[in-house]
């Protein structure tokens, strides 16, 4: 009973922190950063709360430093950088200035 009712907990915690990033990208798009800011906030306190890891997705579009949901071409710059096999991608927050590095190792057998 009580495993049915902490997944359901967090089946719910996710959907609201879905809903809030849908709803942070049309904030930042009508220029409200207020907002967005406010909805990261959020969505980091949900998770914290129903103990329920934020989607990859979705975390990689919150700036880590000052939490205002990111959008490409408006609110954030993306540039990638190679150095032989692995790929960098790297993100700048236009609000903060915080630089955020991905790093993707490439392998394999068809050489990409």
């Amino acid at each position: 009973m009580r495993r049915r009712v902490e997944r359901l907990l967090r089946d719910i915690a996710l959907q609201r922190i879905d809903i809030l990033y849908g709803l942070g990208v049309e904030a930042v798009r009508r220029g409200d950063y207020a907002l967005a800011k406010r909805y990261g906030e959020l969505i980091r306190r949900i998770a914290m709360k129903a103990r329920v890891r934020i989607p990859k997705g979705i975390k990689r579009w919150i700036c880590k430093n000052c939490n205002v949901i990111m959008v490409p071409g408006i609110n954030v710059r993306i540039r990638t950088r190679r150095e032989g096999k692995t790929l960098r991608i790297v993100t700048r927050c236009l609000v903060c200035g915080w630089i955020h590095r991905y790093e993707f190792i490439r392998g394999g057998s068809d050489g990409i």
